[in-house]
């Protein structure tokens, strides 16, 4: 017979038992996910505005968000939309695929505002060409405004092309000029310098639309390379050892010649005081109050030296013909100069370069076996590594937005990109 005191125990238990996988359940159990709101948005914008893909590759864009008082708002319930699912498709939080060869856009929406990213699909590995209405020039310099999508381009017999969707489509500007350009460089969207041979220096203030030839400067030598550290403060440079300097955004030069009748091909300031310039004959000279006066750099060299980079006033780096490389790492001074062995490659006719880092950069030129050159670093010019370039023609200029997105111009109209850092992803 089952009495209270049986009952007793197996109540309690039983109760214990509840208790306990009462207590699991408590202790396991989560919050649902919060759902993504609509709010009234005063911006929405995206990074990257432009990005390459490989077939198959995926990359992430990123959505900020600011509400109507201004404030950083997140977990906002966003649209995503593609333009071409047969080229490219993006999931609801932002993650591109692509699916096939070709260009298209990408959108996203929410709380009455919006933005776009240009994507490129392509099939190759290394770096792709581009196709430009540049058919016919040799193609010199480049520029792109931080962003990547707003570039220009420069090249013989006055061509100068623009682009507003990172490269995916190119138009010819009418640069009032028939005289080669050399460089190019924007301290604005709408504010650029371009340089050239016989002294050229075209102005324009309005993004490209028109271009006006800037007459208060007074030289017939060629013009090879032009740079701003900011919207005020300029160099250029050119044959003979000409230095030209702004410091009102390009309106006005002044003119200094070096004691050196070598061209130069190559400036590079890491802020308004600190600069090198670089030439034929191993030439390099160095300046510390913003060109007013500059010193010689005795390179044990008398290869001609192409380009030169500073990612800042204690890195520099400089390439030039028969794979030659100079760099400047531990200091401003001339004594920190040196020549690393090996260097890039005695194929590697090299003409342009640019860190981007501290030890990473990229070199471009020609190499007599491959075609197209394009090197890299990852310690600052010790040791270089080849990539495919998909081109045979001379390189003559290169140009990164950031350490990923790049561009190559060269020869015959070539223009190339990368979204990746030149290595597949």
């Amino acid at each position: 017979m089952t009495t209270v005191r049986t009952i007793l125990p197996r109540l309690a238990g039983a109760l214990a038992l509840f208790a306990l996988l009462l207590g699991g359940c408590a202790k396991h159990t989560t919050q649902p996910p919060v759902p993504p709101v609509v709010v009234p948005l005063s911006s929405l914008t995206l990074a990257p505005h432009a990005d390459t893909l490989v077939v198959g590759g995926q990359s992430q864009v990123v959505a900020t968000t600011y509400d109507t008082l201004g404030a950083l708002v997140g977990n906002v319930a966003i649209t995503w939309t593609s333009a071409d699912n047969a080229i490219v498709t993006v999931s609801g939080s932002g993650l591109l695929t692509g699916r096939g060869e070709g260009a298209a856009w990408v959108f996203a929406a929410s709380g009455g505002k919006k933005d776009s990213t240009h994507v490129l699909v392509t099939g190759a590995r290394g770096w792709t060409l581009q196709p430009g209405a540049t058919a016919g020039s040799n193609l010199a310099g480049v520029f792109f405004r931080p962003a990547g999508r707003l570039g220009w381009v420069v090249g013989s017999g006055g061509r100068i092309v623009h682009t507003s969707d990172a490269g995916g489509a190119w138009a010819a500007q009418s640069s009032a000029t028939m005289s080669n350009l050399n460089a190019v460089w924007f301290t604005s969207d709408l504010k650029g310098v371009a340089v050239g041979d016989g002294g050229t220096v075209m102005n324009t203030s309005n993004g490209g639309t028109s271009w006006t030839r800037n007459v208060s400067v007074a030289t017939l030598e060629n013009l090879l390379d032009v740079k701003f550290v900011d919207a005020t403060h300029g160099w250029a440079v050119g044959t003979n050892g000409l230095v030209l300097k702004t410091i009102n955004g390009g309106t006005v030069w002044t003119k200094r010649i070096l004691a050196t009748s070598f061209a130069l091909h190559s400036v590079a300031f890491a802020d308004t005081l600190d600069g090198w310039v670089v030439g034929d004959g191993g030439t390099v000279y160095g300046t510390h109050d913003g060109g007013r006066s500059w010193y010689p750099v005795g390179l044990s060299t008398s290869q001609s030296l192409r380009g030169v980079s500073r990612w800042d006033a204690e890195h520099t780096l400089a390439v030039g013909q028969l794979g030659t490389v100079g760099v400047a790492l531990a200091g401003r001074d001339s004594v920190v100069w040196s020549l690393p062995l090996p260097n890039a490659g005695a194929n590697n006719q090299l003409e342009k370069c640019q860190l981007v880092g501290v030890y990473h950069g990229y070199a471009v030129g020609y190499n007599a076996g491959l075609g197209g050159a394009v090197l890299y670093t990852a310690d600052g010019g010790a040791t270089w590594q080849s990539q495919i370039s998909n081109t045979s023609v001379r390189l003559n200029g290169v140009f990164f937005a950031d350490s990923l997105r790049g561009w190559v111009v060269g020869d015959g109209g070539v223009i190339l990109h990368t979204g990746h850092g030149g290595f597949a992803p």
